[in-house]
């Protein structure tokens, strides 16, 4: 299957040597529509190398080969669409913690909530402000590398299966919903590390009348379903949540 090369700087003064030698962070651009490729190409090529895919199946063999630092994702696609590849982008590990992004015109609360179960970082409905689209993009690609999650994840005497989206603890399997499985997932991410209520909401969360107290009521959710938590996932007053693994 052809790929479409990276995209050159395009308008703007030329880059100095020194710029020009810079590595610069890979933006993959996965849209069916060539005019919205293009449009894409052209806001984002003077900081980015950008990447195009024409549609989901050329968009997980770039993925694969250059390793983006970012995914920006088209929903509705002939063949594979954006939901289907964001599912397979998260279930291969050497993707799966590439950050994604929806672009699409679907105005959906639903459509938006499944993108963000599935995994997406956020959701950007067209037509977009370009300003505000790249300061979510920057905003993505600068965050901190998260830690690679395997199939299963051990805290304390208790086993997460991620895929069975439930948790074992000796002979007992304790199930999680979609909320507590992606809460928990954005702990062992981040071991040691402060995540802020703003931040959980942010990544967790798609509704915008959610409010702390929901975030407080699933921590105490997840520590009663896994006991180890309650020593382990500390609250950080006036902060947020730290998981010490």
């Amino acid at each position: 299957m052809a790929m479409q090369p990276a995209v050159p700087r395009r308008g703007g003064s030329p880059r100095t040597q020194t710029e020009a030698d810079m590595p610069r962070d890979k933006l993959l651009i996965v849209d069916d529509d060539p005019e919205n490729r293009e449009m894409l190409a052209d806001i984002f090529s003077g900081e980015y190398t950008v990447e195009l895919a024409r549609n989901g199946a050329e968009a997980l063999e770039i993925a694969r080969k250059t390793a983006p630092d970012l995914v920006l994702l088209d929903i509705v696609m002939p063949g594979m669409d954006g939901f289907q590849t964001c599912f397979k982008l998260r279930q291969d590990k050497n993707t799966q913690n590439i950050p994604i992004i929806f672009l699409t015109s679907k105005n959906e609360p639903e459509s938006e909530t499944f993108g963000l179960e599935l995994g997406a970082e956020d959701f950007v409905i067209k037509p977009f402000n370009k300003d505000v689209l790249m300061a979510r993009v920057k905003r993505r690609v600068s965050q901190p590398t998260t830690v690679q999650v395997s199939d299963e994840t051990t805290i304390g005497d208790a086993v997460v299966q991620w895929q069975r989206q439930e948790v074992l603890i000796g002979d007992e399997r304790v199930p999680l919903t979609a909320k507590e499985m992606a809460m928990l997932r954005l702990f062992v991410e981040n071991p040691g590390r402060v995540l802020t209520r703003e931040t959980i909401l942010d990544r967790v969360w798609s509704e915008r009348y959610i409010t702390d107290r929901t975030i407080d009521s699933h921590v105490k959710e997840l520590r009663k379903k896994i006991p180890p938590l309650v020593k382990l996932l500390k609250t950080v007053y006036g902060s947020g949540y730290r998981l010490d693994l």
